[in-house]
């Protein structure tokens, strides 16, 4: 079944329609949402370095974020999976692409939420319940047990973060806010009953294994010499060292539509390897390519890519100044060949084929050569040289039992860049490398860091590409000017 969207359809190569890929292609005039919401096109090009509306998006869209509970859905002696139900109430009808939970803490526990991934409709003003949201804790990853204690025990969790989602808008909206992925944004922090679903004695038996838990971890966290609550050695290392060579990478273009110009912006992570060059996702050089609705629109002469506009800007997570592609200060290089995925686009009577690139293509990156290279920041160890590498032999393994990888966080206002760090595993797959959960794309472009080192970086939802060798290899010493 076909479904045409704003007198525009995309099919496969052999006719049949993709659903996740039909997208609005067609430019018109500024929308009546726009409007309403006091959301309005300037009259020239804006500049690329103040960044998208997204506040406009979560004051005109978000009216109130509930926790009705958490549930225990799983506990054994190696994990507790816990379910997070949400009511959600929107100012507006709109359609959600992706929920997550950022920087979510339960009882002061910092902990991961595995992102939902479907399409929501919300309808105004009428408060939906939101499928759950899966928390999984791994005891190994924990040096104290304490926080689901008193969870169980009170039948009670203080849960604290934020609720970002990836809202569906028409490519008018999206170029109104200036961004090719616009996502709202709303902060949590409430007191939530759990529902144990277990009786008086099996929750009992609970708190009793749970002690038993507690004991073995104490025991090993004297044994690593840690306080209750902390990290192993690796990864507060990786903590701290982290933000020296970690970057936002917001890369903007313009397009034209008769005498109206919109700048777009796409932001991704980037990171200092063992060579010392920034590496991040192939999409960062030409982010329209990887997006069927932007790509259908230049294609087809909808829009019209200005010549010259597109610009790359590197936000250090640490302390730094901005650094830009247009000043020279860093050199771009693509490596591979991104693959892609053939599509019709169908409008205006007309038809012509597309190729969208793929972001999971196991060879395919963006290196970014600064010029200099930085020197390190003050008290940073190994900032200038990147993050440590991992060993060939790690690298050559087939599956990693502990990896972390960053989400990038950007303050709305300020648009300081700051990172939260994911425990997980993941398995070599082919080519590639295999994440154990979904992340979401403000994970895209993150390195793949084992207690070893790096061995690679994150390309989509679930999958990362391993580094070529010689970004993995460490930085070169700089050879001395001879005598004279």
């Amino acid at each position: 079944m076909t479904r045409p969207i704003a007198g525009v359809m995309m099919l496969g190569e052999k006719g049949e329609c993709g659903m996740n890929l039909a997208m609005r292609v067609a430019i018109a005039a500024m929308s009546a949402w726009a409007a309403a919401n006091g959301v309005a096109q300037s009259a020239g090009p804006a500049q690329p370095a103040a960044g998208p509306a997204q506040p406009a998006v979560q004051a005109a869209m978000l009216q109130n974020l509930q926790v009705k509970e958490v549930n225990l859905a799983e506990i054994d002696t190696s994990h507790v999976k816990l379910a997070v139900d949400l009511n959600l109430t929107s100012a507006q009808s709109v359609t959600m692409e992706s929920v997550r939970l950022c920087s979510i803490h339960l009882n002061g526990m910092p902990v991961f939420a595995a992102p939902l991934n479907q399409e929501i409709v919300l309808k105004k003003g009428v408060a939906t319940a939101l499928p759950p949201l899966y928390i999984t804790v791994l005891f190994r990853d924990l040096r104290t047990v304490e926080p689901l204690r008193r969870m169980i025990e009170k039948q009670s969790v203080r849960i604290e973060g934020e609720m970002v989602a990836d809202v569906r808008l028409t490519m008018v909206e999206k170029l109104a806010l200036h961004t090719q992925h616009p996502s709202v944004e709303i902060s949590l922090g409430q007191d939530v009953p759990v529902q144990l679903s277990v009786s008086d004695f099996q929750r009992s038996l609970v708190l009793s294994a749970l002690g038993y838990i507690d004991i073995g971890l104490q025991a090993t966290a004297v044994a690593d010499k840690l306080l209750p609550g902390t990290q192993p050695q690796w990864i507060r290392d990786l903590e701290t060292n982290a933000p020296a060579n970690l970057f936002a990478v917001e890369s903007s273009y313009t397009l034209a539509q008769k005498d109206a110009s919109s700048p777009v912006v796409s932001v991704a992570l980037g990171f200092r390897a063992g060579s010392g060059a920034v590496v991040t996702t192939a999409e960062a050089l030409a982010p329209w390519k990887y997006d069927t609705e932007f790509l259908g629109a230049v294609q087809s002469g909808a829009a019209k890519l200005e010549k010259n506009s597109q610009e790359i800007l590197l936000r250090p997570v640490g302390l730094g100044d901005p650094m830009r592609l247009s000043a020279k200060d860093f050199t771009v290089d693509l490596r591979g060949t991104p693959e892609g995925d053939n599509l019709i686009a169908v409008a205006g009577g007309g038809h012509g084929k597309i190729q969208v690139m793929r972001r999971a293509s196991p060879t395919s990156l963006a290196v970014l050569t600064l010029q200099p290279q930085p020197a390190a920041a003050p008290g940073v160890v190994g900032a200038s040289a990147g993050l440590a590498s991992a060993t060939a032999a790690v690298v050559a393994q087939d599956a990693w039992d502990q990896i972390v990888i960053f989400r990038l966080r950007e303050d709305a206002v300020t648009r300081k860049p700051s990172v939260e760090a994911l425990q997980m595993k993941a398995r070599r797959e082919g080519k590639g490398i295999h994440l154990s959960e979904p992340v979401d794309a403000a994970v895209f472009g993150s390195p793949i860091a084992t207690p070893d080192g790096v061995i690679g970086l994150v390309q989509d939802e679930q999958t990362g590409a391993f580094l070529p060798d010689d970004l993995l290899a460490p930085a070169a010493a700089p050879v001395p000017a001879p005598a004279h």
